[in-house]
C-alpha cells in the first residue's frame, strides 16, 4: 500500500520546466550521506508532550523510487492513448500504474514543492510520496496524499488503518504530522467516507471506536497499538482537519501539464477490436469441452441422453441456446484476438479470472439442475465490470457470457455436479 504526499488544491495548476522536475526527482549522493543526515525537529503537536523525534531522511530517500522520462516502457499498458476520456480509462489502470500516475501528478505542484521523494522500502510507516514545502524536509511542512486503487468507492473501513498510522507514527516521533492529508482514490470516496473527512470529530469517533478493529495489529507487525495513555491523549488532540481527498478530475488537470502525459497517454486511437468471428458449422476440437458440459446439462433437463448438436432440432429452445452459447464462445474469443501490440499479453487472461471470481459464489450455489446453474451465471456475468486492463474497454456483454462457457472449456466451471 503506498500513500503519497501532496498538496496545494484549489490554486492553479502550472507546469515546471523538464530540468526542475528532474531536480526534484534526482537527489545527489552527496547530500543522502551528508546534507541530509538524521534531522531532528520538534513536532508542534506533542508541545504537551515533550516528545522530540528524529527522521532518518537518509534513510528515506535512500529508498526513493525516481520517475524516468521517455524511452523504456511506457508508462501504461494503455500508453497509445484511447480516443476514450481520461477518466474512463484511469479505470483501467492496475493498482500499480494507478500509484505511478499519482506521482507523476504530484509532480505537476512542483511550484509548490522544493523536494518531492517516493519512499518504496519496507515497513512504510505510512510514507510513500513525501512533499517538502522548503528545502528542510521534516523541518518544514508537508503534505500526504495516499493513493487507492480499488474497484469500489473508497469506504471508511479501507482507510482507517492509514489515519493511525499517521497518528502513531508521528506519536512516537518518526516524523511530524503532516500539514495536509490528502485521499487519491481512482474511483472516488465513497458518501459515507466524504462524510466523515467533512466532519472530522465524526471521523475521530469513528476511529476510535474501530481502532481495534481495524488498526491495533495492523499498523506494525512488531506490536500490538493500543489506543491508551499518552498515545489515547496524542490521538484527542490530534488534527483531524488535515484529512481531505482529491478528486480524479483535479488529478487528471494537473497531469496534462506535466512532461509525463504525452508520453502515458499520447496521441494516437486505442484499435478498434477485430471482426467478431462466427462460430464455424461443425463443433471444433477446441470447443470441445464446454460442448460436452452443455450437452450434460440438456441431458439431464430432459432426462434423456443428447450428444449431438442434430438431436437439439426437436428441442428449440435447447437449440437456440447452443446455438447463442457457441456465438458468445466465439466472440469472445475475437476478444482473444485482439491486437498483441496494444496491451499486454496477458490481457484477456486477467479478465477471464475477473468473471471467474466475479462468478464463482453464484455459480457455486445450489440449484436444481445444471441447466439453472448456466443460466444464472451466464446472466451474472453480464452484470460484471472488469477493469483489470485496458483491454477491459472493449468488453461487450457478449463477451462476459462467453467468458463463462471459456471457463467451463477448461473445467473452472462444472455445470451439471457428480452429486446431483
Amino acid at each position: 500500500m503506498r500513500d503519497y504526499y501532496c498538496r496545494g488544491l484549489g490554486e492553479n495548476v502550472v507546469s515546471a520546466p523538464r530540468s526542475e522536475v528532474s531536480d526534484m526527482l534526482v537527489l545527489a549522493p552527496a547530500m543522502r550521506q551528508t546534507a541530509l543526515g538524521r534531522a531532528a525537529f520538534r513536532n508542534p503537536i506533542h508541545a504537551g508532550f515533550g516528545r522530540t523525534a528524529i527522521v532518518d531522511l537518509g534513510e528515506i530517500i535512500g529508498s526513493s523510487r525516481q520517475l524516468k522520462f521517455g524511452g523504456g516502457q511506457a508508462g501504461t499498458q494503455a500508453s497509445l492513448a484511447m480516443a476514450f476520456p481520461v477518466a474512463d480509462l484511469i479505470q483501467t489502470f492496475k493498482p500499480e500504474v494507478w500509484e505511478d500516475f499519482t506521482e507523476e501528478w504530484a509532480h505537476s505542484q512542483g511550484k509548490k514543492y522544493k523536494k518531492v521523494i517516493r519512499y518504496a522500502g519496507a515497513g512504510d510507516m505510512g510514507l510513500d510520496i513525501l512533499c517538502f514545502h522548503t528545502d528542510k524536509y521534516f523541518d518544514g511542512p508537508w503534505d500526504n496524499v495516499q493513493c487507492k486503487r480499488y474497484a469500489c468507492l473508497l469506504q471508511p473501513a479501507q482507510v482507517y488503518v492509514e489515519v493511525g498510522k499517521i497518528i502513531y507514527y508521528s506519536f512516537i516521533g518518526e516524523y511530524p504530522s503532516p500539514k495536509k492529508y490528502y485521499f487519491a482514490a481512482s474511483k472516488g470516496l465513497g458518501l459515507k467516507l466524504k462524510k466523515q473527512i467533512s466532519k472530522p470529530a465524526e471521523l475521530k469517533k469513528e476511529l476510535r471506536n474501530n481502532w481495534d478493529k481495524h488498526c491495533r495489529a495492523k499498523i506494525t507487525e512488531t506490536t500490538k497499538v493500543e489506543l491508551t495513555g499518552k498515545l489515547l491523549a496524542y490521538f484527542e488532540e490530534f488534527d483531524f482537519t488535515i484529512f481531505d481527498m482529491i478528486p480524479v478530475a483535479e488529478m487528471i488537470k494537473g497531469h496534462a501539464s506535466t512532461v509525463f502525459y504525452e508520453r502515458r497517454f499520447g496521441g494516437n486511437s486505442f484499435p478498434q477490436r477485430p471482426p467478431v468471428m462466427l462460430p464455424p458449422p461443425a463443433v471444433q476440437p477446441t470447443e470441445s469441452r464446454y460442448v460436452e458440459q452443455l450437452f450434460e446439462a440438456y441431458s439431464e433437463k430432459l432426462a434423456v441422453q443428447l450428444d449431438q448438436p442434430e438431436q437439439l432440432a426437436k428441442h428449440p429452445e435447447l437449440e437456440r441456446h447452443f446455438n447463442r452459447s457457441r456465438e458468445v464462445f466465439y466472440h469472445a474469443e475475437s476478444l482473444r484476438n485482439f491486437p498483441r501490440d496494444s496491451v499486454d499479453s496477458g490481457a484477456f487472461d486477467e479478465i477471464r479470472n475477473e468473471i471467474y471470481h466475479g462468478c464463482i459464489d453464484k455459480h457455486d450455489m445450489e440449484y436444481a439442475t445444471g441447466m439453472d446453474r448456466i443460466l444464472a451465471t451466464t446472466s451474472h456475468a453480464t452484470t460484471l465490470n472488469p477493469n483489470c486492463n485496458a483491454l477491459c474497454m472493449r468488453v461487450q456483454t457478449q463477451d462476459k457470457q462467453g467468458l463463462c462457457h471459456h471457463l467451463a472449456n477448461e473445467d473452472r466451471f462444472t455445470w451439471v455436479k457428480n452429486n446431483g
